[in-house]
């Protein structure tokens, strides 16, 4: 838990240092809310800063942004591992104001967020007036990509979800002769996001979400076709009971991921390919738990990993770290 914030004009700087999680506009992220500070750690652990000018306590567009953005696990993970992230309350006297001056930033505004170096120098130009995970998504990479560091897999499989979750993406269903090998074949091309077995009309099918924008329907339905799977578009699609078989039979389906991760590692597990880019590290430390299968469900791999995660989290800690 962060550190409690006084009323509105008594704050210290340097005593309330983290605040988080009792504020909704600030997510799950551990924010420190000394700026100076701040760019001094950045500077001493070679990281970036996220600085956040974030109304507090908000508006309904503040609060859905700390709530629908700054609360995604593996965007809080990355956020935490790569960044020194600061907040600044942009409603609130003293220090904050001081800061919200400096940067030009104006009062009682909608959530702004700024990448600086380790010497302050801006990386980027500002996130602003875009509210949604997909904008901070691509901003981040680009931070990273700009700094010279790779960005994580699961990561990457994290905006490929995206794309699902805000609607960019499209869906297709594909006849195969047996929807387990149908998964894995389909998933090997670069535009799938996410694959999922199940019957139309008794039949045994595959239906994907790809991104539109790295292959058109045409393309997708050729080389599904040349793998020997038919395109079957149409209502009465039934899951199966095992979905990503490869990975239920893992120890992977104890964990919390999302439908594009547990799309690549049920590809990944019968080809005995290495699991380490497509998990974050939290989810790689409770991989490696022996305590897992019997802190876990066998189902856990399905559930919405917003629920899922803190549910493990509750059994068997922070791994390597405070929780």
């Amino acid at each position: 838990m962060g550190w409690k914030i006084p009323p509105t004009g008594q704050s210290d700087m340097h005593e309330t240092r983290i605040s988080f999680r009792e504020h909704a506009e600030l997510g799950d992220v551990a924010w420190l809310r000394d700026h100076d500070g701040g760019l001094a750690l950045a500077a001493q652990r070679d990281k970036p800063v996220l600085l956040l000018f974030q109304e507090v306590p908000g508006c309904s567009t503040c609060v859905r942004f700390g709530q629908d953005v700054l609360t995604h696990p593996l965007m809080v993970e990355l956020i935490a591992d790569r960044f020194v992230p600061v907040a600044i309350f942009n409603n609130h006297r003293g220090a904050d104001a001081e800061i919200l001056h400096r940067y030009g930033e104006a009062s009682w505004n909608n959530p702004v967020v700024r990448f600086l170096a380790p010497d302050g120098a801006e990386l980027l130009p500002k996130l602003a007036d875009r509210y949604d995970a997909l904008g901070l998504h691509e901003k981040i990479g680009a931070v990273l990509e700009a700094r010279g560091e790779e960005v994580p897999g699961y990561f990457r499989l994290l905006g490929r979800d995206l794309l699902v979750d805000y609607g960019v993406s499209r869906s297709a269903t594909y006849a195969t002769p047996c929807f387990w090998s149908g998964e894995t074949s389909l998933a090997q091309h670069q535009a799938i996001i996410t694959t999922d077995p199940g019957f139309i009309a008794g039949e045994e099918a595959v239906r994907v979400q790809y991104d539109p924008r790295a292959v058109s329907r045409a393309d997708l339905d050729a080389y599904a076709l040349a793998e020997g799977f038919e395109p079957i578009d149409g209502p009465g699609f039934a899951l199966d009971d095992e979905p990503q078989f490869y990975l239920r039979k893992s120890l992977g389906r104890f964990l919390p991921l999302t439908p594009a991760q547990r799309t690549q590692l049920n590809l990944a597990v019968p080809y005995r390919s290495s699991l380490a880019d497509l998990l974050s590290p939290q989810q790689t430390a409770w991989l490696a738990d022996p305590r897992l299968a019997q802190a876990g469900t066998e189902d856990l791999y399905r559930a919405d990993i917003r629920k899922s995660w803190p549910d493990l989290a509750a059994r068997l800690g922070i791994i390597g770290k405070e929780g």
